[in-house]
Parts: structure tokens; sequence; C-alpha cells
């Protein structure tokens, strides 16, 4: 038994859904080693699996394979990031209206525990600051109220990409980067928990010191008490397995492949290259084993 995570590395509800779905009926996917440490096949088979959880920016492509899903008797939820970014920062994702009405729907097919809104990543940076935040996250509150009972959020991390990446786009876009200490931080998130207590939703941090958090308890993504209230039974048995420090998340099987996401985030650590990413989309078939294309050569899985 296993939880299945779908995905970190890769947006499969926006655009493989018929890939999963494929997997599903099939009763297994392929998974590469991100590391090299070789290909392993996870089955997903309704036995083998105690929950999945999704991680996507855009659930419209996947609504009806969710339905199926639900209808198979998989439990599951819906991590679901939206923040409302300008373009150029975030070209891949619906626009906020839409994906809180897309939040709503999934919340009316299948409960409100199954749709977990992330405010994630915080970019504090000039004309998006601490006040900008606020005054976006309240907005996103009053069309998300009701359609999910969590919020996550995270403070950006500055890992080297950055200076490839989001940094460079930022400058060209006349957007300086901040560094607020950790007072600002923590100030910003008592009073984004303030305003989402307010709407009934419950403000919880990712990764995140307790100096910074505050009075914001930790999350966890990959959630065995979520999963055992929509499932049913029991899952806290499920072993904690943090993927870096902070982390509270239980153990999971992610199969997602990464450079296979093609919207673009400028601030994301699972694509190197868009147009590396929209090829890779381009190529990989339903019927693929894993999130990687066939060898024209071959003849296929």
């Amino acid at each position: 038994m296993a939880i299945i995570s779908a995905s970190r590395r890769t947006d499969i509800p926006a655009f493989y859904s018929e890939w999963f779905m494929e997997k599903v009926t099939r009763g297994s996917a392929l998974v590469k080693n991100p590391f090299g440490g070789g290909i392993r096949e996870v089955s997903l088979r309704l036995a083998d699996v105690d929950g999945i959880v999704f991680w996507s920016r855009d659930y419209g492509p996947m609504a009806e394979s969710l339905a199926k899903l639900a209808g198979m008797g998989y439990p599951f939820y819906c991590q679901f990031t939206i923040i409302g970014y300008p373009k150029w920062l975030d070209p891949g994702s619906p626009r906020p209206q839409l994906a809180c009405k897309t939040a709503h729907g999934l919340a009316k097919a299948h409960g409100p525990r199954a749709v977990v809104w992330r405010y994630d990543p915080v970019i504090l940076a000039d004309g998006m600051d601490s006040a900008w935040h606020l005054e976006n996250f309240r907005s996103l509150l009053e069309m998300m109220e009701g359609a999910t009972d969590e919020c996550v959020i995270s403070f950006i991390d500055f890992y080297s990409k950055f200076s490839r990446t989001l940094a460079p786009m930022m400058e060209n876009n006349g957007c300086r980067l901040q560094t607020p200490g950790k007072e600002e931080l923590k100030e910003l998130a008592g009073a984004m928990a303030e305003a989402a207590a307010g709407r009934g939703i419950r403000l919880t941090a990712c990764c995140e010191p307790e100096q910074i958090r505050g009075a914001t308890p930790s999350s966890s993504c990959v959630d065995a008490d979520r999963l055992s209230a929509i499932a049913g039974r029991d899952l806290s048995w499920i072993k904690k397995r943090p993927t870096r420090p902070l982390c509270s998340c239980r153990a999971s099987l992610d199969i997602g492949a990464y450079d296979t996401c093609p919207a673009g985030c400028a601030y994301c650590y699972a694509t190197r290259s868009r147009k590396a990413a929209s090829a890779n989309l381009a190529a990989i078939r339903a019927q693929e084993a894993g999130l990687w294309p066939t060898p024209p050569s071959h003849t296929g899985v």
C-alpha cells in the first residue's frame, strides 16, 4: 500500500490526465529516479493505493477523470495553487477567477476536504510587497470561501536556479526582489491567517521555521489525516518522510518526471527549460509507461 503523489515534479492534472488514467487502467506506471537510480514500477491498482495527492494549477482538464477515479473508489485530494501573479511571472496558470470557479466545482463534486488551496510561493518584490500580497490574498479569499478548509503558504527559498531564471526575468520586468526580515514575514503570515479564519479557512505554513510561522501551524502536504477522513479508514500508521528540512509529509511515491511541465513558472524548480518541457509534452503519448517519450525507432511500451 502507498500514497501516490501526482506530482511534485510536473503538473499531471493540467497536461497528463489522459496519461494518468491510462496508467490507472493499466494498473501501474514506470518512474525514473531523477537522480540516476534507475526505473521502478509503481502499482496504481486500487488494492495497492492508500490515496492520491494531486498537485496542479489547473484542474479543468482533469475534472471528468477525477469523477471517474472517485467512482472507482480511489481516495484523493487536490493541492491547488492559486496566486494571481503577473503573467510574465506565472504564464501558464489560469486567471484566479477561473481557477477559483474550478475549485468550487471540485468541492461540490468531492467535498471541501478534497481541495487544499496553495498560496505558494510568496515572493516579495517591488510591486508585490507585503501590502500587495495581503490585499491580493483577501481578494482570493472572497472567491475561495466554501471551496476549501485549508490554505498553505510558504515564502520562497532562494536556491541557485534563481540566478539563472527568476532574478533576470524580474529585472527585465523592472521588478526587484526584496529580502524581508523574519518579523515582516511573521506579521504578514499572521495577518493572512486572521483574514483566512474570517472566511472559515485554516492557514498553514509549509516548511517555515516557528519564528516565521508565529501562530500559523505547520502543514503536511502529503496529509495522512486528510486522506483518512476522505478514505474513511485510519492511515495514521504511514510514516513521516520529509522531503526537506521542516517538512512533515507522510511517505509517498511520486510518479512524475522533471522537465515535462510547460507552464513556465519563473520560480519553478522542476523545469530547467520551458522549450524542452513543451517538446516532451508533444512527444509523450498516453500509452507511454512513464513520463518520457519512446525513441522514434521503438514501437512503444
